[in-house]
């Protein structure tokens, strides 16, 4: 699958899509802070309390002081420069976006 860039600056990608997934979290984290769970969930850790995680499944759940996010995920779309990643699901009145900042 091919990664495809967002008019607004970011690139999306499909959270099915696993090396393109690996590849934009251990740019936007860091290869030091990403793990992968025996269930291939890939992590982001940004400190104790402070995490980003996508299943196999496409499920997205952050960890953040004061706020956190656990939902399914149709397209997932980072904005390396702004330090972002925008996790976006659902069509119209139903569509939901979540935006988790890099600490």
């Amino acid at each position: 699958m091919v990664d495809r860039l967002v008019t607004d600056g970011g690139t999306a990608v499909n959270p099915s899509d696993r090396d393109a997934l690996r590849r934009h979290l251990e740019r936007f984290a860091g290869t030091d802070r990403l793990t992968e769970a025996d269930d291939g969930t890939l992590s982001a850790e940004f400190g104790q309390s402070t995490h980003v995680s996508v299943g196999p499944d496409g499920r997205v759940d952050s960890g953040m002081p004061l706020h956190a996010f656990d939902a399914p995920a149709e397209r997932l779309v980072f904005d390396h420069d702004a330090g972002e990643l925008h996790v976006e699901f659902g069509d119209g009145d139903a569509a939901v976006s979540y935006t988790f900042r890099r600490p």
